[in-house]
């Protein structure tokens, strides 16, 4: 008779933890999508929120381990992950409707304007093991992504396919093309920019931190949900709504 009720108990138990799980699971959580720069907020069940999440980052490893395979290199890396986004992510066809939501989504759609090309380079050098990130930079804004080779910051273009190299025929990183003498390789034809000019304006760069590049994998998203969160209860009550 012991022996019955210990099996109903942990039965019971049991059922209780798998209603709460569903429960759970199925709480509405929301998820923000860009139209044309108009945000709006889509909300979804959280099961379904981890799944996207999960099936976002093994097509991340998957795409990336197959671009660089056969590479010796971390530059070879970086040129490979440059090329194939120069390749395969296309300006945006006039008429087409530009959105804003993951970077798995702009290369399943093959086309965006010029941050979200350096979305995906950035993104895509961090699950290659470069630490990389984008910033608009000078007055027009200009989106450039920089990846860390040989621990120095080196700086791309991939929506206009233009990198840069040293005197020696390495990828030009900050300090060379702030000080010193470059030169300028393209993938595309010669956009008419200014880029001479514009590296004027390149920070000095220290620590990065978790930039969006660098969360779609699960333990940086897990870490960035912790500091928003924790930052969220630093902000008194009254203002939170704002």
């Amino acid at each position: 008779m012991k022996k019955y009720k210990s099996r109903l108990f942990f039965c019971i138990l049991g059922l209780m933890i798998f209603i709460c799980l569903v429960a759970f699971l199925n709480v509405k959580v929301t998820t923000k999508q860009g139209v044309y720069g108009q945000v709006r907020i889509i909300r979804i069940p959280l099961y379904l929120k981890i799944l996207d999440f999960y099936d976002r980052h093994y097509n991340y490893q998957w795409l990336v381990n197959r671009i660089i395979k056969d590479t010796d290199s971390d530059s070879e890396r970086a040129f490979k992950l440059f090329k194939w986004t120069c390749d395969n992510i296309r300006k945006a066809p006039e008429g087409y409707p530009i959105i804003d939501d993951h970077v798995w989504h702009i290369i399943i759609r093959g086309y965006g304007v010029s941050d979200q090309s350096s979305d995906v380079f950035s993104t895509l050098c961090n699950y290659a093991g470069l630490d990389s990130f984008f910033m608009s930079i000078g007055a027009k804004r200009m989106p450039l992504s920089f990846v860390k080779l040989k621990n120095k910051w080196c700086v791309f273009d991939p929506y206009r396919g233009t990198y840069f190299k040293d005197e020696k025929g390495n990828i030009a990183d900050v300090d060379t093309l702030r000080f010193a003498n470059w030169n300028t390789e393209y993938l595309k034809e010669k956009p008419s920019i200014d880029y001479a000019e514009l590296f004027h304006s390149l920070p000095v760069i220290e620590k990065t931190g978790l930039t969006r590049a660098n969360i779609q994998s699960p333990l940086n998203r897990f870490l960035f949900e912790i500091n928003k969160f924790i930052k969220r209860q630093r902000v008194p009550q009254n203002l939170q709504h704002y």
